[in-house]
């Protein structure tokens, strides 16, 4: 099943990001599969990233939890929030990567 993970990073600790982001991006690799597509998220094209979104296909929402869990964004306290949605694809039949 696909999910949709949405994070709000925490404005205080918006400096740790290029800190951690090699890290971060290792830890992304290393959920294989299970991460369709990943990125930051921005107000506009060259600000500083607010937050991140992540597409995953695990097989329950329990699953998801699981997942950013051990993200060095989320451990070091960058992430303020998070919010989960499954996502329900428009057109099941096409097969398309996210």
């Amino acid at each position: 099943m696909l999910f949709v993970i949405q994070f709000r990073d925490n404005p205080e600790k918006r400096h740790l990001r290029p800190e951690l982001l090699p890290q971060h991006l290792e830890y992304l690799r290393g959920l294989g599969d299970k991460l369709r597509t990943a990125g930051s998220l921005r107000i506009e094209a060259d600000d500083s990233a607010v937050g991140g979104l992540w597409v995953v296909d695990v097989p329950a929402f329990a699953d998801v939890r699981k997942i950013y869990l051990d993200d060095p964004f989320w451990t070091a306290g960058l992430r303020q929030s998070v919010e989960i949605h499954r996502l329900a694809k428009a057109f099941p039949e096409v097969s398309k990567p996210v």
